[in-house]
């Protein structure tokens, strides 16, 4: 990933840009030496937002199913137990 700072850009913005979207070379925009913003590929940047939700729906789903899980593996112990002492 490249770095540039703010007023460096604003001279060679339409070169960034093609870099940007063309060889799919993000760039962090620097200013007064602090990193505040990166310049992406809109197709990266949307991949990379879903991305981001389907692993929040993969987290939010795995809290649920593990306490499913949880409650399965009760019951089937339970169940083990019974057959266990008919035994």
């Amino acid at each position: 990933m490249k770095e540039i700072n703010a007023l460096e850009l604003r001279k060679k913005f339409g070169e960034v840009i093609d870099e940007v979207r063309y060889r799919k070379e993000p760039y962090i925009i620097k200013k007064n030496g602090r990193r505040v913003v990166v310049l992406m590929d809109f197709d990266f940047y949307k991949t990379s937002q879903e991305n981001l939700k389907e692993e929040a729906f993969i987290e939010e789903y795995t809290e649920e199913r593990i306490k499913e899980f949880l409650e399965e593996d009760k019951m089937v112990r339970s169940m083990h137990e019974r057959v266990q002492k008919t035994f």
